[in-house]
């Protein structure tokens, strides 16, 4: 099923039947995972009189999963990961379909740290009806998928590429790091700052996605963009996100 989507001054077509899906899944073993954090953990409920596992004899599959967003998969996150505001992922405002950019960076050598600059963004042009970009490092090989990235140092944005990103106009970022900051940078996270807040003010209408999966076969450019978040009391939470192609 075919659909024409008007943005403004800007209209494209795009085929509903065709998602790309971009998320890294939580699985029941070989996650992706980071910070040190737990692995997901899945169990059954039991008790003497029922049991919640069909693969024991019972009736229906119950099942707890306990895992932490942040570390378990691809998420977003509100400003409520780093500021203290009144609302939270369930308040997030994001449009069903949206125009997003497709950009891949390389991120640059700085002494020892991997570093997305302000530099890499030089040729960079806004469309002007885009609230939402991709951004995809390279290398990229379909470790992303499973690796562990506790006490690797993954490469991060330079602080002032967000602000930068966020004066353009952007709303929505979406990235395959683990974190748009330094893994261990004395908890200043100055990058999620930079943009989250705004004349010292956040709002519910900016979201940053980290660990994503864009493939290789996408080349950069403009897509539509379908972001799904379920609404739970809390500062980030697992995501589904499709990208469609432009035609």
């Amino acid at each position: 099923m075919s659909a024409i989507l008007n943005f403004n001054d800007l209209s494209v077509k795009i085929d509903l039947n065709n998602p790309i899906d971009i998320t890294i899944p939580i699985n029941k073993s070989d996650n992706v995972n980071c910070y040190y954090l737990d692995e997901p953990q899945f169990s059954y409920f039991e008790s003497p009189e029922f049991s919640g596992n069909l693969s024991k004899g019972g009736s229906v599959n119950c099942e707890k999963i306990s895992f932490y967003p942040h570390a378990s998969g691809t998420h977003t996150e509100c400003a409520l990961h780093v500021v203290d505001v009144s609302f939270d992922a369930r308040h997030l405002s994001i449009k069903p379909l949206q125009l997003v950019q497709l950009l891949t960076v390389q991120p640059a050598l700085i002494q020892q740290d991997s570093v997305i600059t302000k530099e890499l963004f030089n040729s960079f042009n806004k469309i002007k009806d885009c609230d939402a970009i991709v951004i995809r490092t390279s290398p990229n090989s379909e470790s992303k998928l499973h690796k562990n990235y506790s006490s690797s140092n993954p490469p991060y944005f330079d602080p002032e590429v967000l602000t930068f990103l966020r004066e353009m106009g952007f709303k929505h970022l979406l990235t395959d790091l683990p974190s748009i900051d330094k893994e261990s940078d004395e908890g200043r996270l100055a990058a999620h700052k930079n943009w989250f807040l705004e004349n010292g003010k956040a709002e519910p209408i900016r979201t940053i996605t980290e660990l994503i999966y864009v493939p290789n076969h996408l080349t950069d450019g403009l897509y539509v963009l379908s972001m799904q978040l379920p609404a739970i009391q809390t500062d980030a939470v697992p995501s589904r996100i499709y990208l469609y192609s432009c035609e």
